[in-house]
Parts: C-alpha cells; structure tokens; sequence
C-alpha cells in the first residue's frame, strides 16, 4: 500500500508542468523547515523546563532570600521555580521549615539541587549555632518528578533505587562504624576510652533511621543524617559538610 502511494504521488508530481513542481516543492521544504523549527523549540523547551517554570527568566530553582550577617552567618532561601500547585506547597514547606528557626541570631542555612533525568532533588541544610553544648545540624529534602510534577514519596524513591529500609540501615551503621574507626587511627581518642557505643553517643545518634533525608546526586542515592559533629574530644576538626551525606546507591554510571 505504501508503494502504491508513493507511486501514485510520484505521477501525480510529474504530470504537474516545470513550474507547478517548483512551488510544490518549496511548498513541502518549507513544511518539513517549520516541523523541525517545532520540534527543535519543543525540545529546547524540555531542556531548560521553560514549559513548567512560574518565572521563565530564572532557573528551575533560585536563590529567593539571601541574608549575609558575617563569614560564619548567612541564609539563603531556595525558590522552586515550578508553576504548579506543586511548586506552591513545596515553596509554602520551605518558608515553615526556615521561619522555624527565626529566633536563632546564629544561622546557616544553605541548598543545593541536582537534576537526574526527570526526578529534581533539593534540600535545605541548616546549622543552627544557637546552642549551650554544640551546633545542632537539620535537613530537609525534596524529591520531584519533573514529568507528573509529583512529589515522589521516601518509599518511591527506595523502591526505584532497589533498596529498602534493612538496606539503608546497614549502609548507614557501615558508614558511621567507618568515621568512628578513622577518628581512632587519627588520635582523637583510643578505643578503650571510647568505643563504638560511645561514639554513637556523642553523635546524638540513637537509630541509624531517624532524620533522614533522601536525595540524587549524579545517580546515586543519598541520605543526609544530621548527627552532633562536635565533643569534648574535638571532632569538629574532623568533620566536614560531606561526611553527613551516606551514599546507600550507586548508579554505575563510570
């Protein structure tokens, strides 16, 4: 049949005289240009999410609130800049989540965001200094399915990544039992005069799967776990902003 068509167009082309084929081909380039035109703006519009964003002039998420007090202080606020009611709640959730420590004069509070094929990941960290004993460490975190604009929930994600909350558990006691033991080879105490219990506690940590926030970076599955980074034994000095991110997933990607 499709043969059959293509000779059929074929006649009905070559009975047309010299300039009636002329128009009629620049008649179909001109066709075939404005379907590639569309097709390229549809896909740029995919790229940079301009289909989906409330602002279209800003990135898919901005810095809305910037306060900077000193070297050690500042806040910055995140926007997701997404059109939905979606982006309102989520944005509405940001606010209550950093107006829950408007009464700390001693703040950081910071962001970042990675995009991984349709799922967009934010979280909010926050280091409140407004303590007698040692900073306290927050985070909160927002996975979204850029194609539905749905929140995808804690289990969503566990469940895409093949894992699930036996497996974190066990990523994240591995992790720990792996700081505490360079903490020892470091000096910062010796094991009689700490062990790994005791470290725990130091680290305000009690069960391996309170406060966790789940995120995707470069493919790979995250948990940010707040835990006290300081003590008497001085382990601020040792800890850094990375060690409260756990990989639980890997992508494979080289």
């Amino acid at each position: 049949m499709a043969k059959r068509n293509t000779r059929n167009i074929y006649r009905t082309f070559s009975r047309l005289d010299g300039a009636s084929q002329k128009k009629l081909f620049w008649s179909f380039t001109i066709i075939f240009l404005l379907i590639m035109i569309f097709c390229l703006y549809f896909e740029k519009q995919q790229n940079n999410y301009s289909n989906i964003k409330e602002y279209k002039n800003n990135y898919l998420v901005f810095t809305k609130t910037e306060n900077v007090t000193s070297k050690t202080y500042s806040i910055h606020v995140p926007y997701i800049n997404i059109k939905a009611d979606t982006g309102k709640a989520i944005n509405d959730d940001i606010d209550s989540f950093v107006n829950s420590f408007s009464h700390c004069k001693n703040l950081v509070v910071s962001y970042e965001y990675d995009i991984n094929g349709i799922i967009l990941s934010v979280v909010i960290k926050v280091v409140d200094y407004d303590t007698d004993y040692a900073p306290d460490v927050f985070f909160k975190s927002y996975n979204i399915n850029l194609d539905t604009l749905d929140i995808i929930s804690d289990d969503s994600l566990l469940d895409f990544f093949g894992i699930d909350s036996s497996g974190v558990e066990a990523k994240m006691e591995n992790q720990f039992r792996i700081y505490y033991d360079e903490l020892v080879s470091e000096g910062y105490y010796h094991k009689d005069e700490c062990n790994y219990s005791c470290f725990l506690k130091y680290r305000g940590v009690e069960n391996y799967l309170d406060s966790l926030s789940y995120y995707v970076k470069n493919g790979d599955l995250i948990a940010f776990k707040p835990f006290v980074f300081a003590s008497i034994y001085g382990e601020e000095a040792f800890f850094k902003e990375s060690h409260f991110e756990f990989l639980l997933v890997e992508s494979g990607k080289e």
